[in-house]
């Protein structure tokens, strides 16, 4: 994974991209114990054309000129199957914002936090969001004060108590 996150941080420096981070599964293992996944999921911000029109192409263009391929929606970087996914609402966007910078073998990364993790697997709400919910309350030791502010801003907080 280490020169996947380097190709991601490349596409930050390059200015195909505004930022990006790691959620997801990969981004929970930052925190936790290693679990199952098939992907790595990067959100990213990109630049929004005039028209207010996002366009992926850029990434594509450079990844592919990279020698990259597809599979499916994903591209293949370094053998790992990334899933590029543009910030797509306040919660994302915030989480992004505040994404945390962690080292990665000797590769600096850009990851979502634990409590921005937990809001995001609560509002997906599949089964195995809630397993590394229940991951991340086991393993981290959370900021209790911030992750309850970000539930209740973003109306997840009376979800979070029927857990």
């Amino acid at each position: 994974m280490e020169k996947t996150v380097k190709i991601l941080n490349e596409l930050v420096s390059k200015n195909i991209i505004k930022s990006y981070a790691i959620g997801g599964a990969i981004g929970v293992m930052f925190y936790t114990e290693t679990i199952s996944t098939k992907d790595l999921d990067v959100f990213i911000s990109l630049h929004i054309m005039p028209t207010g029109i996002i366009h992926l192409g850029s990434i594509y263009e450079y990844l592919k000129k990279s020698g990259y391929k597809m599979e499916g929606q994903h591209f293949i970087i370094e053998g790992i199957p990334v899933d590029f996914i543009p910030v797509y609402d306040e919660l994302t966007l915030e989480a992004l914002e505040k994404s945390v910078e962690k080292t990665y073998k000797k590769i600096k990364a850009k990851v979502f936090g634990p409590e921005y993790l937990i809001a995001i697997a609560l509002k997906t709400g599949r089964s195995q969001d809630l397993r590394k919910i229940d991951l991340l309350k086991e393993e981290t030791k959370l900021n209790e004060a911030l992750l309850i502010d970000i539930l209740k801003r973003h109306h997840l907080y009376e979800k979070w108590k029927k857990l």
